[in-house]
């Protein structure tokens, strides 16, 4: 609660215990319901369910982990409770390789009413994937295993070592006019 509009709120209920010389909340819950009365959206389930009846949720460009935590809140604020639903709307958002993958699977596939096991499948799939991609480029580009000044020799760049108004003789090839004798 140190920036941003929390930390506005919390310096005006500061500034509110001061004038009135006691303390704002008497308690943890009356501390809670004022904080959910200020931050939380007036109807929180309503708008976990429209969020997740559009692609705004889904996976994109991060990681399955990073999808994951927001996939789970939004499951826990629209109240979903059936298994099923819930691995159908997870699955939806995944990226399109990680959930053909899984679709595709005849052995090991978890059963469509556990979403732990498909969480935790689909976390390892990921993190495989983006391991072998990574491991895949160091080993496929030869340059990348040389260090930077051996990759920097192997191709000079052949324009700096010829002074720009050079004029070669034969005795001389790289001399400038200077240099001649």
């Amino acid at each position: 609660m140190k920036t941003g509009r929390a930390n506005h709120w919390a310096t005006r209920k500061f500034e509110q215990e001061v004038k009135a010389s006691h303390l704002r909340f008497i308690d943890w819950l009356d501390f809670e319901e004022e904080f959910r009365k200020d931050f939380m959206p007036l109807d929180s389930e309503s708008t976990a369910i429209n969020v997740l009846e559009t692609t705004a949720y889904f996976q994109g460009k991060r990681t399955v982990d990073n999808y994951l935590d927001q996939f789970r809140n939004l499951i826990y604020d629209s109240g979903y409770t059936d298994p099923k639903t819930v691995v159908v709307k997870f699955r939806q958002g995944l990226d399109h390789r990680i959930s053909m993958a899984l679709a595709g699977m005849t052995y090991g596939r978890p059963s469509d009413t556990d979403p732990e096991a498909w969480f935790r499948l689909a976390v390892q799939m990921d993190q495989t994937a983006r391991q072998t991609r990574h491991s895949t480029s160091l080993t496929n580009n030869p340059m990348s295993r040389l260090p930077r000044r051996a990759a920097l020799w192997r191709c000079p760049d052949l324009s700096r070592l010829r002074p720009p108004h050079a004029s070669p003789t034969p005795t001389r090839p790289w001399a400038t006019p200077s240099q001649w004798t």
